[in-house]
């Protein structure tokens, strides 16, 4: 998922929608991109994904140079996990966009551990083996948990956020 403007899109979703949420882990976050968003907008963000990926050299480049004006290094953090593997407890929020094979397995262990998340899913990879046309997959996924909600990003292409806030009653984006 290397579009910039998507990541830019779900990370400002993010930061308006959790503005409380300090450290994320970034579930199957591939080469960085959404978690680098997050970073700029004051997050911790740290790429949970049990891939072996680089940053693009772009993004290598500017935190390079962040690093040389702040005097500190400035990096993406990996844990080289799948979110099942992974320890979890010492994040505030769970994000994940278009995490293909782990889209329900990380909003199974957000609702788990009882943490806000974020979820823009793609393909569908149901756990339970049933078929599910694309319109079917959030609506099954927002099935999971009563007060899961939904929002439509201002982007092309897969932009359904699958979310939940602790504490929040489902409001108006609610999936019936």
């Amino acid at each position: 998922m290397g579009d910039n403007r998507r990541c830019r899109a779900f990370a400002a979703f993010v930061e308006d929608t959790f503005p409380q949420a300090h450290c994320v882990a970034d579930i199957a976050g591939g080469t960085g991109q959404l978690s680098f968003w997050l970073h700029e907008l004051g997050k911790e963000s740290t790429i949970v994904d049990p891939r072996e990926t680089r940053l693009p050299s772009w993004l290598r480049r500017k935190l390079r140079k962040q690093s040389r004006s702040e005097g500190r290094l400035i990096e993406v953090p990996r844990l080289r996990a799948s979110v099942e593997e992974a320890d979890l407890d010492s994040f505030d929020l769970l994000v994940a966009m278009h995490p293909d094979e782990a889209t329900e397995p990380a909003l199974r262990q957000a609702l788990d551990n009882d943490m806000d998340f974020a979820i823009v899913p793609c393909c569908v990879f149901p756990m339970d083996g049933v078929r599910r046309s694309q319109e079917e997959w959030p609506l099954y996924l927002a099935s999971l948990a009563p007060g899961i909600e939904t929002t439509t990003l201002p982007m092309t292409g897969a932009n359904t956020v699958l979310w939940r806030r602790r504490g929040h009653a489902a409001g108006r984006h609610a999936v019936p």
